[in-house]
């Protein structure tokens, strides 16, 4: 039977062909209202499934270089051997919010159908039939079989746990965890509204902001009186730990409701993200550090800057980047209508700013990761933007 690739099934659900099912229902998963199927389904049968629920889809899709071992493995067996594919491959995992079945005619009917654990063996698959195919619209039988096990669930949120689950043991990101559990769903709504670019809330999505890069810059910009300490772990976090980074924005979202500590410190990434960012780039593509000679220190401690062929600077060092953003969060002050917001003074200069972090940059022996790490690195910084906001309000208050 050749399978059209243009699916005939309508969007809530899908219907697969079997050789064999089984209902293998636990106790506890009854209780819960929950039921498993074990199925052994034609591998083209499983080609076209969605994967709205699963945590990543198939990291090659729109790159042959992305293919990994895996991946190859997986491609070795179906060409060289596929009777054995089923017991080589762990198989697919596909959640459903219920099922009909029709042992006559060997086929289940889904729906809500989604794969969470097994994107990469289906886009083997896929790409398998794709390059066996004479016709681009209809896919030719696989010739081997593939384990299915079916997850009946009607609770969307549970869904969510078993897909994480399901692939913990595997190298799918925290990133993808938060974004599959909603965490992350209002700083990409905010960040399309301001910037045009959402972030990434799971680890194929492309032409996005990095989800760890805004979080970090945000905790950058983030005052004592909203972190509640000016610690050294807490200045080093953003630089030292990016995984702390999101394990507390998720943290401070799962508990905005009933904390306020936690409630204003979600707000702040929300307000201070996007400008977050441009303040990033601002001072990464600054014209300011033309003069400072530190393209001759870029190879003493590791890479501090790369040009482009017009010698202009595209990128600098997080190493020095960190701990000048950090010297911004002086400027970080609390507006009623703009919320949180970066306000510099005229009497802020840039080019000293930049002067200061070369200086330092120098003062750790060239090597931008010495630098990063260097909690005096952050106070030398800051201390200029801190004397100009203290004079500032020295003059205010006569």
């Amino acid at each position: 039977m050749a399978y059209t690739a243009t699916s005939p099934h309508d969007s809530t659900k899908v219907r697969i062909n079997y050789q064999l099912i089984r209902n293998v229902t636990s106790p506890e998963e009854k209780d819960n209202g929950v039921q498993t199927y074990i199925m052994n389904a034609p591998a083209e049968e499983i080609a076209y499934i969605g994967t709205s629920a699963n945590l990543r889809n198939y990291i090659a899709e729109h790159s042959a270089r992305k293919r990994n071992a895996v991946h190859k493995a997986i491609e070795t067996t179906i060409l060289t051997e596929p009777d054995r594919f089923i017991n080589r491959n762990s198989g697919i995992t596909i959640t459903c919010s219920s099922i009909e079945l029709d042992d006559k005619k060997k086929f289940a009917s889904l729906t809500d159908a989604s794969i969470i654990n097994g994107a990469q063996t289906q886009g083997e698959i896929l790409r398998y039939l794709t390059e066996m195919a004479d016709d681009e619209d209809v896919l030719p039988e696989a010739g081997f079989h593939v384990r299915v096990e079916i997850n009946i669930d009607p609770k969307p949120a549970s869904i969510v746990e078993t897909a994480i689950a399901r692939n913990s043991a595997t190298s799918v990101q925290s990133i993808s965890q938060a974004g599959a559990r909603g965490h992350l769903d209002e700083l990409d709504k905010i960040m399309i509204e301001q910037t045009g670019k959402g972030i990434r809330r799971s680890e194929t999505q492309t032409d996005v902001h990095d989800t760890f890069h805004v979080l970090r810059c945000a905790r950058l910009l983030m005052p004592p009186e909203v972190s509640g300490s000016d610690s050294n772990t807490e200045t080093l976090r953003p630089y030292m730990n990016k995984a702390k980074c999101l394990d507390d924005f998720s943290d401070w979202y799962t508990r905005k409701d009933t904390d306020k500590t936690a409630a204003k410190k979600y707000q702040f990434v929300l307000d201070i993200a996007s400008r977050a960012i441009a303040e990033y780039e601002y001072w990464e593509k600054s014209d300011h550090w033309y003069g400072n000679r530190i393209w001759e220190d870029t190879q003493k401690g590791g890479r501090a800057c790369k040009r482009d062929k017009n010698g202009s600077v595209v990128w600098m060092s997080p190493g020095l980047m960190y701990p000048l953003l950090n010297a911004i969060s002086a400027f970080v002050v609390e507006k009623p209508e703009e919320h949180w917001v970066i306000d510099k003074p005229q009497l802020f200069k840039p080019s000293e700013m930049i002067r200061k972090t070369v200086e330092t940059f120098r003062a750790h022996e060239s090597k931008p990761m010495l630098m990063g790490r260097s909690p005096l690195a952050y106070s030398s910084l800051i201390n200029y933007p801190q004397n100009i906001v203290e004079l500032i309000r020295d003059f205010e208050a006569t």
